[in-house]
């Protein structure tokens, strides 16, 4: 692993969607630092008193391009709707593609306290905006993010009140009331950006659809949920899936882009499954799989065509799988970390709980597919929550188990590299776990820090399109910056500092280091360097594959649509500069 030299941080570091810039807030300035050439782009001063107050910083959303669009032909059941025909074909209309909208092409970065929030443009010094007063008088902001692009604020205030939209363009707002959560249960439809909120206005779910760019209120429905806990989009923006509480039992819903109940997933139904129900859903990147993380520590995948389960992933207490390695991290006593391969069968470290406990530690907390193909699957179980399961949907069995030595913190596969993964753990500091299916092992890196400052946080960084003078006099030199350039690369640090990480391919070692040029990516000596082991691919086609495999079409209370008035201009002020 190789690291650029240290930059100046606090708690508030993030790099960019695009992966082309990290925002640092050092008070009383916001530093925009390129990735590429490290240095640093904007320096922006703020507000001393605004600056010491903020909690949140937020980058604009990455725009998708048409070639990684999921976007398909909407569905028979969709089309009955004419708000939804048409609009979801493969080939966008002016208005609906986010990309031709004002606003969809920037790069924008805001900063926000319990009352303000400030906006500021990349590439546009003279532009800023801010929004005042946003509470109204019904409390602090609870959480604040970009829209569907980077002219849109969404501002959720504290207990539930009201979510409010902010136009950036025209200044005006729309007030939602009583969304049920403030960091989940909505979502931006793909290709049309309709966004779905789920709501709880009195004691039953409701789902709302707001059209894009106006938020007027094109349909809302009711939810026959006990305690509805998020919806998600699928990613051809062809269903919404709902999901209830662990207390009410194993229930997934699963709708039509406008609102008509498709299919009623319940595995307790038939009496197999007692005890508490589902604990995590996700969509798989093609969306051709629906996984439900249940509290029976199994992940059962849905078909997108009848959603009836097609294969269930079961964590089992007891590893037994001779073909598929089973990796297990060792700490010494003068604390050198490594790992190796674990004996089987073997019985990873677990938990329990209390019957009294609010959160039980029991079932599947994280479901995590790689990107861009959704071939693979990292999970965690949380009655064993150092144990990491790889899965394979190509062979339909588990890929490799990786046993830490602490509990696991989060997992994060590469945004475009679909073998590489992340691994944080709790009591971790300083260091990052590695994992890819062509090394021979995973790797243990250690960010080179003095010493720690709080909290220490790792994540990936989206690799830029490189750009190249094809009449480069330095076509050599040109090359090897390309080859550098395409290296995953990684942000770690803690509140102090930050560096840039680059992975390293497995036997990089033996080659010789490039010669220095006026085009080095860093133009600064790397702060440290870890040596790997030799190239030894393992064939995953002798790992064996054991498929298993296990509706009725309802329509939901039709609740009366409104238009919502998208002129609360008088609930807060909006300045814009440019």
């Amino acid at each position: 692993m190789e690291f650029s030299s240290a930059f100046k941080s606090s708690q508030h570091s993030i790099p960019s969607p695009n992966g082309a810039f990290i925002a640092t807030l050092v008070p009383p300035r916001l530093f925009l630092r390129s990735t590429s050439s490290l240095e640093p782009i904007r320096i922006i001063n703020v507000n001393p008193d605004f600056a010491s107050r903020v909690s949140f910083i937020r980058w604009s959303p990455r725009i998708a391009t048409e070639s990684t669009s999921t976007c398909s032909s909407v569905s028979p059941l969709a089309s009955r709707s004419g708000y939804f025909e048409g609009a979801a074909t493969t080939k966008r209309r002016s208005g609906i593609d986010k990309t031709e909208e004002e606003g969809g092409s920037s790069m924008r970065i805001l900063l926000a306290d319990e009352d303000t929030v400030r906006v500021w443009d990349v590439s546009d010094a003279k532009w800023t905006a801010a929004v005042q007063g946003v509470g109204g008088g019904l409390g602090k902001i609870a959480n604040v993010e970009f829209g569907r692009n980077a002219d849109e604020v969404l501002v959720f205030s504290e207990f539930g009140v009201k979510l409010t939209l902010w136009s950036l363009v025209s200044g005006r707002s729309v007030e939602i009331r009583d969304p049920k959560f403030t960091s989940k249960g909505y979502g931006y439809r793909p290709c049309t950006s309709h966004f779905a909120l789920l709501t709880r206005p009195a004691a039953h779910d409701v789902i709302t659809i707001h059209a894009h760019t106006t938020y007027r209120l094109v349909n809302s429905f009711s939810v026959p949920t006990t305690d509805a806990q998020g919806l998600r989009w699928s990613p051809c923006g062809r269903w919404i899936a709902v999901w209830d509480s662990a207390s009410s039992g194993y229930k997934v819903l699963v709708y039509t882009a406008d609102g008509h109940l498709y299919r009623t997933y319940a595995a307790g139904q038939d009496g197999k499954v007692d005890g508490l129900g589902v604990k995590s859903l996700e969509w798989s990147p093609q969306g051709d799989y629906l996984a439900v993380g249940g509290h029976d520590k199994r992940i059962t995948l849905l078909s997108n065509f009848t959603f009836s389960p097609v294969v269930f992933l079961d964590h089992t207490s007891t590893i037994k799988l001779p073909r598929v390695p089973v990796w297990q991290e060792q700490v010494s006593a003068s604390g050198q970390r490594s790992y190796i391969t674990a004996a089987q069968p073997m019985c990873p470290p677990t938990v329990s709980s209390l019957p009294t406990d609010a959160n039980p530690r029991v079932g599947i907390s994280t479901i995590a597919f790689n990107n861009p193909d959704g071939t693979l699957i990292a999970t965690r179980n949380d009655s064993m929550p150092t144990t990491v399961w790889i899965w394979s949907l190509k062979l339909l069995s588990p890929f490799a188990v990786i046993v830490q030595h602490s509990p696991v913190r989060s997992i994060s596969w590469h945004p475009t590299v679909p073998n590489l993964l992340m691994i944080q753990c709790n009591n971790d500091q300083g260091v990052v776990y590695l994992w890819s299916s062509t090394w021979e092992r995973p790797r243990i890196v250690t960010t080179p820090l003095d010493r720690l400052l709080g909290k220490h946080d790792a994540k990936w960084i989206r690799p830029e399109t490189p750009r190249f003078e094809v009449s480069s006099p330095y076509p050599g030199m040109e090359d090897a910056r390309a080859r550098q350039e395409n290296r995953p690369m990684m942000m770690s640090g803690d509140f102090g500092s930050y560096f840039i990480g680059y992975v390293e391919e497995e036997g990089s070692e033996s080659r010789q280091p490039p010669q220095k040029s006026p085009y080095a990516v860093t133009g600064k000596e790397p702060a440290d360097y870890f040596t790997k082991m030799p190239l030894n691919p393992r064939n995953a086609s002798n790992l064996d594959g054991t498929p298993s495999s296990s509706g009725s079409s309802s329509r939901s209370p039709g609740v009366a649509t409104e238009e919502v008035d998208d002129t609360f201009q008088y609930r807060g002020r909006i300045f814009v500069q440019s």
